[in-house]
C-alpha cells in the first residue's frame, strides 16, 4: 500500500549534513489511498498550498504508476529551493518568484517542468484593526517573505494603487511567522498564506483586507503561477518518474478535481490534518482549493507551447529587477523547460 510520508522541515536541519540528518521537527506518517507497486521513490518538497496538494492526491489515489512520492513540508519557496540545491529533495512545488531570484544568482540549473495552477486570485494583504486601505501602510511595518510570490503581489498591489514610492518597512518573515507577528501586534500588516489567513480574522477581530487578488480586474491581476521544479541533472536522471507524476497530476488529479470535487475536498482535509492543521473544515477548504485555475493535459501543453508561463515570468522578472530584488534578468529560456510536458 502506498505510504504518504510527510514531515515538517526546517531550513537549518535540512541543509545540515544533507538528507541523512535533514528530517527534523515532526514526521507524521499515515497510510492512504489505493495501492500501487513501488518501483521508484521521488523525494518531493511541498508547500502546504492546495494547488500543490494535488500531488499529494496523486500519491493518495495511486495515480502515478510505479512511483512513490515521499513528501517533506516547507513553509515557503526559499528554504525548499535550498534543500533541493543541497540534494535533500529531488523536486519541489514552489511559487514562481523564488526560482527567478535563485536563477538570476545562478545557484543551479533549475528547470520549471510543469505548472500546478494560477494562484493570483488567492493573494491578499491583511492589516491590523483600524486600517482601511493600502494608503494606511505609510510608515508602517509589513511582514512578507522577501523575494517570494507574496513580496511580488505586495509590490504589484502598491504600484497599481499609485503607492509604489510610499515609505514603509518590509520585515522578512516566513508566512506563518508573519501571521503570528500580526496577531501579536509586532507588525502592522502581512501577505498571508491563503490556507491559514482565516486564523488572523479569528484571533484579531477587526483585522482588515487591504487588497485582494480576486478583486483586481483580470487585465490588471498579476499572473502568479505555482510551479513544479527540479534541476537539470535530476531531470535527466529521473525523467521517467517525473514524467509519470506530472502526467498523473494533469490527467488524473485535475480530472478528479473537476469531476468529483467534493471527494477531493475531503482528501485535502485529510492532507491538511496530516501536516498539522487539525480542525480544517470543508467550508474553509472548498473556496481555496477551487480558487486556483488548474490545467489538464491539453491546457498544460498549451501553457508551454504558447509561451504563457515564460510571459508571466518575464513580467515578474522585470518587476524584480526594477525594484532591486534581483540584479539581472534570469535565463528564462533555460528555466522554462518542456522536457516533461512535451512527453505527455
Amino acid at each position: 500500500m502506498a505510504n504518504s510520508k510527510t514531515s515538517y522541515t526546517s531550513r537549518r536541519a535540512f541543509l545540515k549534513k544533507g538528507a541523512a540528518s535533514g528530517l527534523a521537527l515532526a514526521a507524521p506518517t499515515f497510510f492512504v489511498g489505493k495501492a500501487h507497486a513501488q518501483t521508484e521513490t521521488l523525494r518531493i518538497g511541498i508547500i502546504p498550498a492546495y494547488s500543490f496538494g494535488i500531488y499529494w492526491l496523486v500519491q493518495d489515489q495511486g495515480f502515478a504508476s510505479g512511483v512513490d512520492m515521499d513528501f517533506s513540508v516547507f513553509p515557503s519557496g526559499p528554504p525548499a529551493i535550498e534543500a533541493m540545491v543541497g540534494g535533500s529533495v529531488d523536486a519541489i512545488t514552489v511559487g514562481s518568484v523564488p526560482p527567478l531570484a535563485a536563477m538570476a544568482r545562478k545557484v543551479a540549473d533549475f528547470r520549471e517542468i510543469s505548472v500546478c495552477g494560477d494562484a493570483s486570485g488567492l493573494f491578499t494583504i491583511v492589516g491590523k484593526p483600524g486600517m482601511s486601505s493600502l494608503a494606511d501602510l505609510e510608515g508602517k511595518r509589513i511582514a512578507v517573505t522577501s523575494g517570494s510570490n507574496f513580496d511580488f503581489f505586495l509590490g504589484v498591489a502598491l504600484e497599481q494603487a499609485g503607492l509604489a514610492d510610499m515609505p514603509l518597512t518590509r520585515i522578512n518573515m516566513e508566512p506563518i511567522d508573519a501571521q503570528a507577528a500580526l496577531i501579536a501586534g509586532a507588525v502592522d500588516a502581512t501577505v498571508p498564506l491563503a490556507t491559514s489567513r482565516q486564523l488572523i480574522f479569528d484571533k484579531l477581530p477587526g483585522a482588515s483586507m487591504l487588497a485582494e487578488g480576486a478583486a483586481m480586474p483580470i487585465d490588471k491581476r498579476p499572473s502568479i503561477m505555482d510551479v513544479f521544479m527540479t534541476t537539470q541533472p535530476v531531470l535527466d536522471e529521473r525523467e521517467e518518474a517525473l514524467t509519470e507524476v506530472v502526467r498523473a497530476f494533469h490527467q488524473d488529479g485535475v480530472a478528479m478535481l473537476r469531476e468529483d470535487n467534493a471527494e477531493v475536498v475531503k482528501r485535502m482535509i485529510k492532507w491538511q490534518e496530516g501536516i498539522g492543521r487539525a480542525g480544517v473544515t470543508a467550508e474553509e477548504v472548498e473556496p481555496l482549493l477551487n480558487g486556483y485555475f488548474y490545467f489538464d493535459t491539453p491546457e498544460i501543453k498549451a501553457v508551454y507551447a504558447d509561451g504563457i508561463l515564460k510571459k508571466a515570468l518575464t513580467v515578474q522578472s522585470e518587476f524584480l529587477v526594477a525594484n532591486d530584488r534581483i540584479e539581472t534578468m534570469p535565463d528564462l529560456d533555460a528555466l522554462v523547460s518542456d522536457q516533461i510536458v512535451a512527453r505527455l
